[in-house]
């Protein structure tokens, strides 16, 4: 399975996403596919939200940093 990291590329960033990702497939391996999963992941005294997204083909993490748009709730909503 494809592992995409979207968003910021801060190394801070990167590495949270990829811990996300490992936690996410440890959990559910390739499981649980089209939730949204939201894990917060502490890295060097900050604490960092992740959305993963498992799909047919990919596994994709999402550092969320600053404001998001409203999309996402009118979409599930």
């Amino acid at each position: 399975m494809k592992q995409i990291i979207k968003g910021d590329t801060e190394p801070a960033h990167l590495v949270v996403a990829n811990k996300a990702l490992e936690v996410h497939k440890s959990r559910y391996g390739e499981g649980n596919k089209y939730k949204h999963l939201l894990y917060n992941i502490r890295y060097r005294n900050k604490h960092f939200q992740v959305e993963v997204i498992t799909r047919r083909v990919t596994m994709t993490a999402t550092v969320i940093a600053g404001v998001r748009s409203l999309s996402r709730i009118l979409e599930t909503g």
